[in-house]
């Protein structure tokens, strides 16, 4: 009898076993034999509810929910967990679960781990948010951010050590090393020695997947929030950073890093003394012969910040086939340089082969570096070539716009309102995680009443509303086509009445009266029942302050919410991939049935 009514309600559904399983993240054999009949599981057990949980998100999605509801006998829709339990009765003849099984069961988040096991240490130390926040110099909403699984340190090694010597040193004195042993699973007497301890409890607090692309994606954003208006100042003079001796040489090989890194300040030095206009830039290499000695790193930037302050342009093909480690920084050397708009950034889309590295660094009319040695030996015998000959040059510049031609743009700057390639038609899946609720969803009268309280011109409120009309129109395509998923905090009283909620204006810093959010919740949940591929899904708290990330399978956009305003999107696939996946996981984590949401909404109406 439960294997029939099973498939009842597959055929009243249309769905399939492959269909159950995969929108209930479960094996796709555990559902077919519990079709067939093969497999009858406990009543109220985790098995059943994952049955459960995937009928109910099929019949949601496909819009029929109220066909379910009059199979199974359901006269209350207005609860996703009322018709989920009279399912679990209904499959199982009337028969209600066992008391300890009457909820389902609450599925652990993979990538929550991090956040419960920061929790529990806290929790054994007696150590509040606060306190934490002042004893790391930190922001409190940090914290509380690492404990609800939103954020992690990763993206900053300092911060997640100093995290471990504060909570091991607060355990130590209140002498709680053998309860802390005991949570981590470690003995007594491992955690009796100082700096293994550290070590173990380090390991045990940072563990997860090796593929985990959390610490790429918020080290990135967390650069591009950290931006201030203008290239900063070099940190070094000009003689600092350029010593008169070598950029008098003459010499024409250079052996090893350090030879490279002579010969790059030399380059560089004399493109800067000689006013030159153009730079050419590629290097498949490791980037460790830039990034490993911070006295160089230092003379590096003062160099290239006096380049693109100079008005030298500078197009630079990009080696992003590398791990997300090394990814970020080489995406996070030059990030600081693309608002000047003189960094036109490009990637290969030929694959870098696993024998020998190239390096080019030209400029037109003056100098060329270049090197092709094997993979691993270039800082040790690498030897680079420093050619200054009018047809070395013209045939070095030759190979590199051939390899342009093979690349695609890597970056692009834009202003706020401006997000290229995700508006294309054919882009009809798109992810948005936010601070505030979208521009897209407001509607029209809200924006205006905003715009009248902050004296907007008439030109101003004409450009505001014709960004959001092409966004709405964004939004509208894809929620009918394909999903458009929401990602924001819902606001706290004293945030609403406190006028501390920003609205997602472009260029404007404004806040919401609680008339205002009320109004924009009511658009919200219209365009919900209107649109099935719209979803909001609220978030207990911001993922970033000030920042908002548009993503889609082929590119993502990155908004300041603050000044300096602008945009910032990538198209590189790895790049889109990392960002999916990071998005994919905290909807894993937060997202729920339409109805449970629809009810979050609605206690904001009353404003």
């Amino acid at each position: 009898m439960f294997g029939e009514k099973v498939n009842r309600l597959f055929a009243l559904l249309e769905i399939t076993a492959a269909d159950c399983a995969r929108i209930a993240h479960c094996d796709k054999s555990h559902i077919s034999r519990m079709a067939s009949g093969a497999r009858v599981p406990k009543n109220g057990g985790a098995a059943a509810w994952r049955l459960v949980e995937g009928i109910y998100l099929w019949a949601e999605k496909k819009e029929r929910v109220d066909a379910l509801c009059r199979a199974i006998g359901c006269e209350n829709k207005s609860s996703a967990a009322g018709i989920r339990a009279q399912l679990m009765v209904w499959l199982y003849d009337g028969e209600e679960p066992a008391a300890g099984r009457m909820k389902r069961p609450k599925e652990k988040a993979p990538y929550r781990a991090f956040g419960e096991r920061l929790g529990a240490v806290m929790e054994l130390a007696g150590v509040s948010n606060i306190r934490l926040s002042r004893a790391l110099s930190i922001d409190p909403s940090y914290i509380s951010r690492f404990c609800s699984g939103l954020r992690s340190p990763k993206a900053n090694p300092k911060l997640m050590n100093d995290i471990c010597v504060f909570l091991l040193g607060r355990l130590d004195e209140q002498g709680k090393l053998d309860r802390l042993s005991g949570l981590i699973g470690m003995s007594a007497e491992a955690l009796s020695d100082r700096e293994q301890a550290l070590e173990s409890l380090y390991v045990w607090l940072y563990h997860t997947e090796k593929t985990d692309s959390k610490p790429f994606v918020e080290g990135l954003i967390d650069q591009i929030e950290s931006f201030s208006g203008d290239i900063k100042a070099p940190p070094l003079s000009f003689e600092e950073a350029a010593d008169s001796e070598i950029l008098a040489e003459e010499a024409q090989t250079y052996y090893g890093a350090a030879g490279l890194q002579r010969a790059v300040l030399r380059f560089l030095g004399n493109v800067v003394l000689r006013w030159e206009r153009e730079l050419l830039l590629y290097s498949d290499q490791s980037m460790e012969w830039m990034v490993s000695d911070p006295a160089f790193r230092a003379k590096w930037a003062t160099l290239m910040a006096l380049c693109v302050t100079g008005g030298v342009k500078i197009t630079i093909i990009h080696n992003v086939n590398r791990n997300l480690p090394e990814m970020a920084d080489a995406i996070k050397s030059w990030l600081p340089l693309y608002p000047s708009g003189m960094i036109q950034p490009y990637y290969c889309r030929s694959r870098v082969g696993e024998r020998f590295s190239a390096t080019r660094f030209i400029c037109p009319g003056y100098a060329c570096i270049s090197g092709c040695n094997v993979i691993g030996a270039e800082n040790k015998t690498g030897m680079y070539r420093f050619d200054t000959d009018p047809r070395q040059l013209e045939a070095h510049e030759a190979a590199f716009r051939a390899l342009l031609d093979r690349s695609g743009q890597l970056a692009q700057v834009h202003s706020t309102e401006e997000t290229g390639r995700l508006g294309d038609p054919d882009v009809n899946a798109l992810s948005v995680l936010c601070s505030t609720l979208s521009l897209a969803s407001m509607p029209e009268d809200t924006l205006l009443s905003a715009l009248g309280r902050a004296g907007a011109d008439d030109a101003l409120k004409e450009r505001i509303r014709r960004i959001q009309i092409q966004q709405l129109a964004v939004l509208e395509r894809d929620a009918k086509t394909g999903y458009l998923h929401e990602y924001v905090p819902l606001s706290s009283d004293d945030a609403l009445f406190g006028g501390a909620v920003p609205m997602d204006i472009p260029g404007l810093a404004l806040a919401y009266t609680p008339e205002e959010y009320a109004a924009h919740i009511r658009n919200i949940l219209s365009l919900s029942d209107r649109l099935m591929g719209y979803r909001v899904i609220p978030l207990p708290e911001p993922l970033f302050a000030d920042i908002k990330v548009i993503i889609s399978d082929r590119a993502v956009a990155i908004t300041r919410l603050k000044p300096p305003y602008f945009t910032v999107q990538f198209e590189h696939p790895d790049l889109c991939r990392a960002f999916a996946a990071y998005a994919g996981r905290i909807g894993a984590q937060y997202r729920q049935d339409r109805l449970t949401t629809k009810q979050m909404l609605e206690r904001y109406l009353s404003a």
